[in-house]
């Protein structure tokens, strides 16, 4: 039996590995310990990973150009081209102590922001607004330009421990840090609450903003309640810069008149919505249900300042809305959930069950680590799951592969349904971390891998190196478009109209096979320049005894591959005396 599942995954591993859609997968990691926890891509297509090592071989230049051998743990941050298959630079991050990061951002100029928490008091420092590690772990945040140079750097914090956990940039090149604090000597600036509140533990919030080459604070604040701990662990930046944020909290009494949960449930979660300034809370809604106890981990917000929420629960009881993906509970002990709060924060538009029915070896089952919306409103999520069960549809990977999994799932809310669902990983574990998406179609998954099988194609590692390494996969889901016009005017006994030119794209770089290309009346004429999606198409329309009046006809291009497998292109005549 054991024979025969190890069969079915090498067999689901190599279908994985051959997909069109995959663009590239790939190993990352040294001789010992790695993971990939964030990751961002630029307009280019240059995808940005960071991540944690304890890998003594890892090819990096260490920040600073001190080598790091004091410390177990170090930093880095990698850029890959577009394809995939080569570095363009890595770094090395940390001091004396050890450093991790846990965010990675990027503003609209190239720069590259990266948050993380380290003991270090030697940590490479670049017009600093705080120059000194006065705790025992403390916040950093750092600033390096595409082309790998440090350009800024900070520490943030006070006598005890903060960890940086989220990044957000704004139209206006402000960075945002979020994170906790356990410290009550925070460096706090135009606070909206300049004390912790209580529990020994409370969110932070750190806005800096760039000030004539540099970075000045503009705010700092704690953010939190008076009950247990307090923590912020996504945050977004909504249409007009106000800040999104959410976390988990057990204080009570912090909802704002008229919330979507007015109450904390057994262990909470909350969304909360702060004014572009800062200096006041918009709304503030709790998120968890009765029954069980509820983590919310990532966020997003779309351009109508609607948030989304993401994470796991053990509640049964989730009010879920109609066209609910998954109305009920799986199974297991918990379930991720999606969750679409309206602009106001006043109610769920959308609310719906992820998860399957198998309890894994280890807590949790299901999880929603990361969530990314696209420009067609297209929810990505991932996280990792222990059910053979979990939802799949135009798998890149048809079944589990081991005891966890990470997944990739792309949602269409508005109109529910799935567009695709996937597993991906080995025999062993894996745990999808965090997703960016791309320019086009391109959805790029990291996180972190135990099996030996994991698919890899196009890889810069091959295999993996250690216990277990980082991962970086990249799927593009076509999509077709068409650029240009197929519209004609022609005066009777006149000239010809000259022939159109519209270019055909699936929003991926790779080609996609033309499976047909077909025209609904005898008038119209296509030349394509080849047989695969991107391609250009010559239309040309014969108006040869074409009476006064408009006339209307429809090129279809159809693949394969995508979710709607034909684009519809319109062709238009108008002939005139």
């Amino acid at each position: 039996m054991k024979r025969t599942i190890a069969v079915m995954a090498f067999a689901a591993m190599l279908a994985a590995a051959q997909d069109k859609r995959l663009v590239f997968s790939t190993y990352h990691g040294g001789d010992r310990n790695d993971d990939a926890v964030s990751a961002a891509v630029d307009a280019a297509g240059y995808i940005y990973v960071t991540g944690e090592t304890e890998s003594r071989d890892l090819k990096a230049d260490p920040v600073g150009g001190k080598p790091l051998t004091a410390a177990v743990f170090k930093a880095y941050l990698t850029k890959y081209a577009p394809s995939g298959k080569d570095v363009v630079w890595r770094k090395l991050i940390g001091g004396a102590s050890n450093t991790v990061t846990h965010a990675v951002a990027l503003d609209r100029d190239g720069g590259v922001f990266v948050a993380g928490t380290t003991g270090a008091r030697d940590l490479p420092l670049m017009n600093p607004v705080q120059d000194k590690q006065t705790g025992l772990n403390i916040a950093f945040l750092m600033k390096f330009s595409a082309a790998g140079e440090l350009v800024f750097s900070t520490y943030f914090g006070g006598e005890r421990n903060e960890e940086g956990l989220a990044l957000a940039v704004d139209s206006q090149g402000s960075v945002y840090l979020a994170g906790r604090a356990s410290s009550s000597n925070l460096p706090v600036k135009n606070a909206l609450q300049p004390q912790m509140a209580g529990g020994g533990q409370d969110g932070f919030i750190a806005k800096y903003s760039p000030d004539g080459g540099k970075y000045a604070l503009a705010y700092a604040t704690y953010f939190g309640g008076t009950m247990g701990t307090d923590n912020i662990y996504a945050i977004a930046v909504g249409p007009d810069d106000s800040l999104y944020l959410t976390g988990d909290t057990m204080s009570p009494g912090l909802a704002t008149a008229e919330a979507y949960i007015g109450k904390p449930v057994s262990y909470s979660s909350f969304l909360a919505k702060l004014t572009p300034a800062g200096d006041k809370v918009a709304y503030f809604t709790y998120v968890g249900w009765a029954g069980g106890y509820t983590s919310a981990r990532a966020l997003a917000v779309d351009g109508d300042g609607r948030a989304y929420v993401g994470g796991d629960t053990t509640s049964k009881q989730l009010a879920v809305t109609p066209g609910a993906i998954q109305p009920g509970f799986a199974g297991g002990l918990r379930d991720a959930f999606l969750l679409r709060v309206n602009a106001a924060g006043t109610a769920a538009e959308y609310l719906t069950y992820l998860g399957g029915s198998t309890r894994g070896a280890a807590d949790p089952d299901e999880t929603v680590a990361s969530l990314q919306l696209d420009s067609h409103g297209h929810v990505y999520v991932t996280g990792e799951t222990s059910s053979p069960d979990f939802p799949g549809r135009r798998v890149v990977q048809a079944t589990h592969g081991g005891a966890q999994d990470a997944y990739v799932m792309r949602l269409d809310l508005d109109n529910p349904q799935i567009i695709y669902s996937t597993f991906w990983g080995g025999q062993k574990k894996e745990g999808g971390l965090a997703l960016a998406l791309g320019p086009g179609e391109n959805a790029t998954l990291v996180g972190v891998s135990y099996s030996e099988d994991l698919p890899v194609a196009n890889a810069v590692q091959a295999k993996i190196a250690s216990g277990n390494d980082a991962f970086v996969a990249q799927i593009c889901d076509p999509w077709l478009r068409a650029s240009g016009t197929a519209s004609f005017g022609y005066v009777v006994g006149g000239d010809v109209p000259v022939a159109q030119t519209v270019e055909v794209g699936s929003g991926c770089v790779q080609p996609f096979a033309v499976t047909e290309i077909a025209v609904s009346e005898a008038w119209v004429k296509v030349t394509a320049d080849g047989g695969n999606v991107p391609l250009k198409l010559k239309v040309e329309a014969n108006v040869e005894g074409m009476a006064v009046g408009e006339y209307t006809a429809v090129v279809r291009v159809s693949i394969a591959e995508a979710f709607y497998r034909t684009l519809e292109i319109p062709v238009v005549v108008r002939v005139t005396e």
